[in-house]
């Protein structure tokens, strides 16, 4: 590689690493599951925290999904979540097709119903 094209190579290496330095490991689970929160996107209002999570999984499932892109809101006093919206990828880490996307709000669940959500609360509420 000469020197005219190391620098766009490295500060495209750079950005990559920045921009995976972000996503925090919440959740894992012995199936494979994995639940990543993006910390820049992390916002707050009052009790409520936002935040954009990714669940990465070890086997596809329906139409070859291999992870979701979901925008989370949880409720610090009340203990708990709301799926917001999402999207299905053809490949980990929300990379690849998107195979579709949800924007309706799903319902709001306490955190005892969904133990892999409570990662994402105590990373969201600072528990």
């Amino acid at each position: 590689m000469t020197p005219k094209n190391l620098l766009p190579a490295l500060l495209l290496l750079v950005l990559c690493v920045s921009a995976q330095a972000d996503m925090v490991k919440v959740f894992e689970n012995i199936r494979g599951t994995v639940v990543y929160a993006d910390s820049s996107t992390l916002s707050e209002n009052g009790d409520l925290r936002r935040v954009v999570e990714v669940q990465s999984y070890r086997e596809p499932g329906p139409r070859g999904m291999l992870s979701m892109k979901l925008v989370k809101e949880y409720n610090c006093k009340k203990e708990t979540a709301q799926i917001i919206s999402y999207s299905m990828h053809s490949e980990r880490m929300a990379k690849g097709n998107l195979i579709g996307q949800v924007n309706t709000p799903g319902p709001v669940d306490n955190l005892t119903k969904n133990p892999g959500g409570a990662g994402g609360w105590r990373f969201a509420c600072g528990k």
